[in-house]
């Protein structure tokens, strides 16, 4: 019978020699230490346990040494700048605070968002990323995002590529979040006309404030 076997016992059933042994090497044993433990258990076999009081900790044989799980020596999760939460005991969770007051970044770069059109709409999702380029292909009738901040300034630029033949972007079918459509709002009313020319680039920001509607800032006609 292979050590730490269960056997179903019924009044009546003899107790074997191997059925004893099963009995004895499923102890958890308690000794001072690993050379008292060595000491007394003489016939060891692997997956014998006993528990250590110089560490207060349960060791099992390996079948050439006794191991056991280290002690941790963290007490506790502090959350320091800019986090939150943290805790003594249990589940500790950390979170990142969504109010950051100063933040130093060494090297930084924006997701770019592959753009595409269908049916002359182009759909933004700010949860993927703030910037953005698509190349024309069809005249853009709608443009509409989702997931826009609706507390605070958030931004998405899109860089812009002229087709072979010309396309246009209109700016007047502007959705945020669902809602209905609005017009991008440009300074002093001008307006945005999409450069021409085969391969001409325009670089357009749409800004928003509370989700509002969005303020736009083009740098137009690289080429």
């Amino acid at each position: 019978m292979a050590a730490g076997a269960w056997f179903d016992w019924t009044t009546g059933d003899l107790v074997t020699e191997a059925r004893f042994q099963d009995i004895q090497d499923s102890i958890v044993f308690i000794y001072d230490d690993e050379t008292a433990a060595n000491a007394a258990l003489t016939n060891k076999v692997e997956g014998t346990i006993f528990y250590d009081k110089s560490v207060d900790q349960l060791k099992a044989w390996n079948g050439s040494a006794w191991i056991g799980a280290e002690a941790g020596d963290i007490e506790g999760v502090t959350a320091g700048t800019n986090l939150n939460g943290g805790g003594t005991s249990g589940t500790v969770t950390v979170n990142l605070d969504s109010t950051v007051t100063s933040v130093a970044l060494q090297d930084y770069s924006e997701v770019d968002v592959a753009v595409t059109s269908s049916s002359g709409v182009i759909a933004i999702d700010m949860d993927n990323g703030n910037t953005g380029s698509i190349t024309l292909t069809e005249n853009i009738t709608d443009i509409d995002f989702t997931n826009v901040p609706t507390n605070g300034v958030s931004t998405f630029t899109l860089q812009i590529t002229q087709d072979s033949t010309d396309r246009t972007v209109a700016i007047n079918a502007v959705t945020v979040n669902g809602g209905g459509d609005v017009t991008a709002k440009t300074a002093g009313g001008a307006g945005f006309t999409m450069s021409t020319g085969s391969g001409a680039i325009d670089l357009v920001t749409f800004l928003f404030v509370d989700a509002g509607t969005p303020l736009l800032n083009a740098l137009q006609d690289f080429s």
